[in-house]
């Protein structure tokens, strides 16, 4: 489960999975599990060997702060992280318990 893009709501992002979380930030100013950068449009993730389940946990919340800044629902540089973290955290659950994307757990 390791998506090279992902379409949100009609513009496409590249996924990059990177092994360093320094190289998550654009700027390499910070360690990052993941970025989504909306004027690149990409979407970096950090992935050293990491389980599946926590790449999509990643995936998801970055998703979710797309989807949120394409509908004009939050200011896409602040956002509330800990509510998209946590929607993040439960649809990963969700669809992974549920068997719907065949992730190992």
């Amino acid at each position: 489960m390791r998506p090279t893009s992902i379409n949100i709501l009609g513009k496409t992002y590249t996924v990059t999975y990177v092994d360093n979380p320094a190289d998550v930030d654009l700027y390499r100013r910070q360690s990052l599990w993941g970025q989504i950068d909306y004027w690149t449009r990409t979407i970096r993730i950090y992935d050293n060997k990491t389980p599946d389940t926590d790449v999509l946990h990643v995936l998801l919340h970055e998703t979710l702060h797309g989807i949120l800044s394409e509908l004009h629902m939050c200011d896409e540089k602040v956002g509330d992280e800990d509510t998209v973290d946590i929607l993040a955290l439960a649809l990963a659950d969700v669809l992974t318990r549920n068997g719907w994307l065949g992730v190992a757990e």
